[in-house]
């Protein structure tokens, strides 16, 4: 690993999002970092127990400032952008969910991380899930948050991103990404939180219009190729599957089926809350994450409804 400072990160206060300017008032570090020859930007703050952060697509680890609030917990969070994304500049490799994963044991190694709580948002839930399922020598958890371990359908599975997605829709949605990212991205925000007049999608926007069009659509691809489904039976660490109420993206009852798949996890439904539970109501998502991280989870249910305040 080696380690240098980062650059890019000191906009003037009024071209800072929401998200810096959190990550500003706790003091955070934004470090380049390079693990296994991939050079990556790692956000960081607090000191204590590492709950390390795996970002959705299109987005980055600054969109974990709302777990900033658990460092008076005695938390450090580590939240990476993964290459292409955020402030890291993309791969010479293909980014898959799995080359990702290794992205994320590299990080979790060469940090000297024990204990980790592990937390994947959307495509990051699928990387973490592999990464529990098949190294989980440094874990103590792992979070999943609005995610479905299968996104493409098949014939028999009820919890596909899009029932009538084809081989000819995600050919025409990357070359979508390729030609027109802004507007893709567009689309795309608008099915993230349950409020889309929310001020938080400015933010959310802000990210995603750093991403990378190609390495974002070659990421796309490998998420609709992959199926987290075997994974889940082999991770035997205490888990949650946190789920949004008004998600559009993935029916609620996916978290009965994550739950059912792992022998212990707790699947945890937000009421009114869309695609990204832990910005929309960080209150009782960090709570829960509290829960688990520090004492575990109580014994597994099927699946639990809060109504987020």
């Amino acid at each position: 690993m080696s380690l240098s400072p980062a650059e890019g990160r000191h906009e003037p206060l009024e071209m800072q999002s929401v998200f810096d300017q959190a990550w500003a008032a706790y003091h955070g570090r934004h470090d380049v970092m390079t693990f296994g020859g991939e050079t990556m930007m790692v956000h960081r703050a607090g000191a204590g127990h590492p709950l390390v952060c795996i970002h959705g697509w299109a987005m980055g680890g600054l969109s974990f400032a709302a777990q900033l609030a658990l460092i008076d917990q005695g938390f450090e969070i580590i939240a990476p952008d993964l290459p292409g994304f955020g402030d890291s500049a993309a791969s010479k490799v293909v980014p898959t969910i799995e080359t990702m994963a290794q992205l994320m044991r590299e990080l979790i190694t060469d940090l000297d991380l024990s204990e980790v709580t592990l937390v994947g948002w959307s495509m990051g839930a699928s990387v973490a899930w592999h990464v529990a399922a098949t190294s989980p020598a440094r874990l103590k958890a792992v979070v999943s948050i609005d995610m479905s371990p299968r996104v493409a359908p098949e014939n028999g599975w009820a919890f596909p991103l899009s029932s009538g997605m084809t081989r000819e829709t995600i050919d025409l949605a990357i070359q979508a990404m390729r030609t027109d990212w802004k507007g893709y991205c567009d689309l795309f925000l608008d099915r993230i939180l349950a409020d889309p007049n929310d001020p938080i999608r400015t933010a959310l926007a802000a990210l995603a219009g750093q991403a990378d069009p190609e390495a974002a659509s070659q990421a796309w691809l490998s998420l609709m190729q992959f199926d987290a489904r075997a994974d889940l039976t082999q991770v035997k660490l205490p888990a949650l599957a946190i789920h949004g109420g008004r998600s559009v993206l993935y029916p609620q009852t996916v978290g009965h089926e994550i739950a059912r798949l792992m022998p212990n996890c707790r699947a945890i439904v937000l009421d009114h809350i869309g695609h990204a539970p832990h910005i929309e109501a960080p209150d009782p998502f960090n709570a829960h994450l509290l829960t688990l991280a520090k004492r575990g989870p109580p014994a597994p249910t099927i699946c639990q409804h809060i109504t987020a305040q």
